[in-house]
């Protein structure tokens, strides 16, 4: 009986799973070997690649001059600075569909005010004007801040917008 027999038959391995169990501490020494003597003769120098071509042309295909080099993409697109660049007033884009959103110029009196002056407070659509003047018709004056976040359409983060605009009285 040799020595892997008797090893085995202590550990209570089958000489088939000995053989199996040998044959990958085997595959697995040669292949840490194998690599070891390639690192050896190999000197790994890494390739260094300069990307600003691509970039170059990534940042003109995407159109944005503020990355990259952006001397030369101001030049291509005639900007004057890059503030104006950055400009984007109601004049520069007239065909902009955007709401006339005005603050109104007096604290408005949420208990007796009509739906023209409710519309002024941000967030308030014609829907959440009407509600407000149902729920006063429904349960009379609102007494309180926090009687609004019983109608529909008046959440909390709302009412933090428009309790500094508005009265109870």
């Amino acid at each position: 009986m040799n020595p892997f027999e008797k090893f085995s038959k202590k550990i209570g391995f089958t000489s088939t799973e000995t053989n199996v169990i040998l044959f990958i501490l085997l595959a697995c020494l040669i292949g840490i070997t194998v690599n070891l003597f390639k690192n050896v003769k190999n000197d790994k120098t890494f390739l260094e690649f300069n990307y600003k071509q691509e970039d170059s042309l990534f940042n003109a295909a995407s159109g944005d001059p503020g990355i990259g080099d952006s001397a030369s993409n101001l030049e291509e697109k005639k900007i004057a600075s890059q503030r104006e660049l950055l400009d984007f007033t109601k004049e520069k884009f007239p065909e902009r569909n955007t709401k006339n959103i005005s603050l109104p110029q007096k604290i408005i009196n949420i208990n007796e005010a009509n739906i023209s002056e409710l519309t002024q407070l941000p967030g308030f659509g014609e829907k959440t004007a009407a509600a407000v003047i149902d729920y006063r018709k429904k349960h009379g004056r609102i007494k309180s801040l926090d009687g609004l976040l019983n109608i529909k359409g008046i959440g909390k983060k709302k009412l933090e917008k428009i309790k500094s605009l508005i009265t109870l009285e």
